[in-house]
């Protein structure tokens, strides 16, 4: 259930910011992407004026819980292992609300630790000038969802297109593998898409999460609890309202990706391990159980502040 406060105002003051933001963005540079442009540094130049209007939609309890485990998997990484960070994802603002809350947190070392942050990011969100206004603000390594190939794949007019996609996993594959070990932490939305209860499905998680999970050493989850921009049905997120809510991030405990993997897999029948496939949506499953029960826990605390 959402609990949140609706202000056609509000909403027109955000797209006011938005304009603003227009005159300092490259936002229609690097739509297209190519093998060539799969990594894409933060461009920091509407930093401030992002903070203020997302600052101003987050209502009082809004906050970072288990922050300690964040610190925890900094270090780790700042030791050279590799570290990931499987996130809930139900907003097109989880990551401009992830940056306020890191800012605004009272531990300065959450600032250091949200520039080190490299966001694994569908193609689609570089699609849209609109969008990448805000995407581009934050470091990120663009993929080709698998399942977008998948659709393409009987269409024979789409062989280049499908083509040009795998070039694309490929150069970014081979991307996370060089900045993996250097002290950066990657956040992946095993969903692959926002969360929208009309359709159950997204909130299953997509193969490719056990592949991501395999290639690094450690790992946490992290729920969302509330929602500044609720998706619709339209996908159009100019149509889209900005409201205020109670926004709770809950980072869980750190594991070693391994020992988890392969403990969960001991508790799996037999028919699951021997299949390849059914054992990588078996692993993505069990993260989306972790990330639901994080969620729950913050929804206990986020309640105290729901009026």
């Amino acid at each position: 259930m959402y609990h949140y406060e609706i202000n056609d105002e509000f909403t027109r003051l955000f797209f006011d910011y938005a304009k603003k933001m227009m005159k300092n963005s490259k936002m229609n540079e690097d739509t297209l992407i190519t093998p060539e442009n799969i990594y894409q540094p933060a461009i920091k130049n509407n930093r401030d004026y992002l903070f203020e209007i997302i600052k101003m939609s987050h209502l009082e309890g809004s906050t970072i819980l288990g922050a300690e485990n964040l610190i925890k998997l900094f270090e780790l990484a700042k030791k050279g292992h590799s570290c990931i960070i499987l996130s809930e994802h139900v907003s097109n603002l989880d990551v401009p609300s992830m940056f306020v809350r890191f800012y605004d947190h009272k531990n300065d070392l959450l600032k250091e630790i949200f520039e080190k942050i490299i966001f694994i990011a569908g193609v689609k969100l570089n699609e849209n000038p609109l969008v990448k206004l805000y995407t581009e603000m934050f470091s990120r390594i663009v993929i080709f969802p698998i399942r977008s190939i998948e659709k393409l794949t009987n269409d024979e007019t789409q062989k280049e297109k499908i083509n040009l996609a795998k070039k694309i996993n490929i150069k970014s594959t081979r991307k996370i593998k060089e900045l993996r070990n250097a002290g950066f932490l990657f956040v992946l939305f095993p969903s692959g898409t926002r969360y929208r209860p009309w359709l159950p499905e997204t909130k299953k998680s997509i193969k490719e999460t056990s592949s991501f999970l395999k290639s690094f050493d450690y790992f946490c989850c992290s729920s969302i609890n509330g929602n500044n921009m609720l998706p619709g049905e339209h996908e159009d997120m100019t149509k889209e309202q900005f409201i205020k809510d109670v926004l709770v991030i809950n980072y869980g405990e750190i594991k070693k990706t391994k020992d988890y993997i392969d403990n969960i897999l001991k508790s799996a029948d037999k028919k699951i391990t021997e299949d390849t496939e059914k054992s990588k949506q078996f692993i993505g499953d069990k993260i989306m159980e972790e990330i639901e029960q994080l969620h729950n826990k913050a929804e206990e605390y986020r309640k105290k502040f729901l009026k």
